[in-house]
C-alpha cells in the first residue's frame, strides 16, 4: 500500500474523518485560538486538495472542538461540537448547501449519518434517532464510543458498561449493542480476566453483511496499553489476538484488506502484520483511498 501525506497543519489537532467517495471527505478537530483557547477545525477534500471551511460554520460553533464527523452522502454530513471556550455544545448538520446548528446540552460522544437525511447520536447511556424531521429517544444498554450502520434496521454500537453503577471502584466491561429496527439489545462478548484497574473499552467498529469487527484496549498494571479485538461471525463473538497498544481505529481498504491502528502502528490483514505509518494515527476511514488522521496530519493510503 502506498501512502501520501495529503494535509498537514502544524497548529491543528485532527480528531475524526469521514468520506463518502474518492472526491469527498471531511475531517474535524480543533486549532489554538488566542492565548489558551481553541477554535473549531473543519476541512473538506474535493478530490484535489483539502480546503478549510471553518468560517462557513454558524457562529455558535466557532469556539468549540469538533470531535466526530460522519456523512452518508455529500448532502448529509453530521458533526459533534463540544463546548470548550465560550462556545455551545451541539450538533452540526450540512445539507449540501449550508450548515445548521442543533443545541445538544447533554452532549454526544458519537454520531452516524444514514441515507434519507437520517442520523443517530449517542451519549452517556442514551441514543437519539433523527428521521429527517424529528428526534426520538431510544434506550441503549451501553455507553457508546463508536457505531456503524449497515442500514436503518441494522446498526452496531460499541463501548463499555458499568456492571455495578453504585460502586465507584467497579471495573467497566467492553460492550456491544445491536439495533434491529425496533430496539437496542446488548450482545454477549467472551469473558475477560483483567486487573481491576485495566479500564477496558471498545473504541471502533466496522460492520459488513458477513462479519463485524470491533477493537479497543485496556491498561496494564505497569501503565502500558494493550489491545482488545473481537469478531462477530454471524453467530457469536470471538476474541482475536493482536499485538500492539490500545487500538483506536479499524477500516477495510478497497482491496478488502483489514487495517487496525494503535496510534503509532498499523496492523494489516487478518495476520495483523505491523506497518509503521509516516505519522501517528488517531482513526481512519476505509475505501479508496483509505484516509488516516493523527494530530496535525491527514494521510492517504492507496
Amino acid at each position: 500500500m502506498v501512502h501520501r501525506q495529503k494535509g498537514r497543519d502544524h497548529d491543528a489537532r485532527f480528531l475524526d474523518i469521514a468520506a463518502t467517495g474518492a472526491a469527498d471527505a471531511w475531517a474535524v478537530g480543533e486549532r489554538p485560538f488566542g492565548t489558551d483557547g481553541h477554535e473549531a477545525l473543519l476541512v473538506r477534500w474535493d478530490g484535489e486538495r483539502w480546503r478549510r471551511l471553518t468560517k462557513e460554520l454558524p457562529e455558535a460553533a466557532r469556539n468549540v472542538t469538533l470531535t466526530k464527523v460522519d456523512a452518508s452522502d455529500p448532502a448529509n454530513v453530521w458533526v459533534i461540537a463540544e463546548d470548550t471556550e465560550g462556545g455551545e455544545s451541539g450538533l452540526l448538520r450540512f445539507d449540501g448547501r449550508r450548515w445548521s446548528f442543533i443545541p445538544d446540552p447533554a452532549g454526544s460522544s458519537e454520531v452516524i449519518a444514514l441515507s434519507g437525511g437520517q442520523a443517530w447520536t449517542f451519549g452517556d447511556g442514551r441514543a437519539r434517532h433523527f428521521d429527517g424531521r424529528t428526534w426520538t429517544d431510544q434506550p441503549i444498554p451501553i455507553v457508546t464510543h463508536a457505531a456503524h450502520a449497515l442500514s436503518p434496521q441494522d446498526i452496531w454500537a460499541v463501548g463499555e458498561v458499568d456492571p455495578k453503577p453504585d460502586d465507584p471502584y467497579a471495573q467497566t466491561e467492553p460492550a456491544v449493542a445491536h439495533f434491529d429496527g425496533r430496539t437496542w439489545q446488548r450482545m454477549p462478548l467472551p469473558a475477560l480476566s483483567l486487573p481491576d484497574t485495566s479500564l477496558p473499552g471498545l473504541s471502533a467498529v466496522l460492520a459488513s453483511a458477513k462479519e463485524v469487527w470491533t477493537v479497543g484496549g485496556y491498561d496494564t498494571a505497569d501503565g502500558a496499553f494493550r489491545p482488545l479485538a473481537y469478531r462477530w461471525n454471524g453467530t457469536a463473538w470471538q476474541a482475536v489476538t493482536i499485538e500492539g497498544g490500545r487500538l483506536t481505529g479499524i477500516a477495510r481498504d478497497s482491496g478488502g484488506v483489514l487495517w487496525a491502528a494503535d496510534g503509532h502502528r498499523l496492523f494489516a490483514g487478518e495476520r495483523w502484520s505491523p506497518v509503521t505509518p509516516p505519522a501517528p494515527i488517531t482513526t481512519m476511514t476505509g475505501g479508496k483511498p483509505l484516509w488516516a488522521i493523527g494530530e496535525d496530519t491527514i494521510t492517504e493510503y492507496r
